[in-house]
């Protein structure tokens, strides 16, 4: 695995690299918007393609690139369930999305928000503000919750081999990483204490709120692109192992009649919207809400995509592979004929 971590002075906020050296595939965890240029630069340095942001949670003191980074790259974002309703893909505990021949685990834990996710790849996991060094997230804002932390560090994290990397999101001492094993001796908030004990504590530490808060929190719900509104879009690439986590996407289909009902069938709950309907079609169609557009083998679905961000449309998926591709994984389809 190509991996890289790296740094934000302003809010002490670790960004991640990961790499494929197989297929060149690459995702970035918890990116921080004004430090785009350089994650893209060192994305296009050592010669990958961003295909994935992963952010951990809604964040409180700083603002995410990931909904920039998608406009620029065409990646795909994640995030739980309760995180950003902009994201591409909804992840839950136990979900597993692929960057390449890379294997990302999804671990929820909740407790320092309530979207709070891990992601574990090999030997290496992703904490986010779940579990720090020697210490965790606070829990007294955006649904935060100290016994849930409590439980999702101790039933979750502290359950994986004591060998295991822990990278958090942010450090305010210099240091970089430590692992499962030292955290379960050393880490001054979380052992030691039961539930109880660590909830009181959470909740006598008096901090001051994050400085970023008000503006953060909105902004992140946001994908962090409430400044960047004109932007263009791009149509973000599909594959069909991930469109089923695609949050409240509307299914539009631009193959001809026949070829909706023929042998490949159709997507349950497409709609048929043949090609040469585009754009007046969709004239009157909210520029907001998120379209999967699907054809044959997505090269028709994709040109109405790149005629749809024309009409300011701004989340656009294209199904890649398209129905060929939904039937050779054996996924459910609808309407087959002959």
């Amino acid at each position: 695995m190509i991996f890289r971590q790296l740094f934000d002075a302003d809010s002490s906020t670790f960004t991640y690299l990961l790499g494929d050296p197989a297929t060149g595939d690459a995702a970035l965890i918890d990116p921080v918007l004004e430090q785009l240029p350089r994650d893209l630069e060192l994305v296009a340095e050592l010669g990958l393609r961003l295909t994935h942001v992963f952010d951990t949670h809604v964040h409180a003191d700083h603002v995410t690139a990931a909904g920039l980074l998608r406009q620029r790259t065409g990646c795909r974002t994640v995030s739980g369930a309760s995180g950003a309703a902009c994201s591409d893909l909804s992840v839950g505990h136990g979900d597993l999305v692929h960057v390449g021949t890379l294997e990302v685990q999804v671990l929820e834990t909740p407790g320092h928000t309530d979207d709070s996710l891990c992601y574990r790849v090999g030997d290496s996991l992703f904490t986010g503000d779940s579990l720090l060094i020697r210490t965790c997230g606070r829990t007294d804002f955006q649904n935060g919750d100290a016994g849930q932390m409590f439980d999702s560090v101790h039933q979750r994290l502290f359950t994986l081999p004591d060998d295991t990397w822990v990278y958090p999101g942010h450090d305010y001492k210099g240091r970089t990483r430590s692992t499962i094993g030292e955290e379960k001796r050393l880490n001054t908030r979380l052992v030691g204490r039961d539930r109880e004990a660590f909830v009181a504590l959470m909740g006598s530490l008096n901090l001051p709120k994050p400085k970023r808060l008000d503006e953060a929190v909105p902004a992140n719900r946001a994908c962090g692109q409430a400044a960047q509104a004109d932007e263009p879009a791009s149509v973000v690439q599909i594959a069909v192992s991930e469109f089923a986590h695609l949050r409240q996407v509307r299914r539009v289909d631009v193959r001809e009649p026949d070829e909706f009902t023929g042998p490949l069938g159709h997507l349950p709950g497409a709609e048929l919207v043949p090609m040469g309907g585009f754009p007046s079609v969709a004239s009157n169609w909210p520029r907001e809400a998120p379209l999967l557009l699907i054809c044959r083998s997505g090269n028709r679905s994709n040109k109405v995509g790149a005629l749809l961000a024309e009409q300011g449309f701004r989340r656009l998926y294209n199904l890649a592979g398209g129905m060929l591709a939904v039937n050779e994984a054996g996924l459910t389809v609808e309407g087959r004929g002959s």
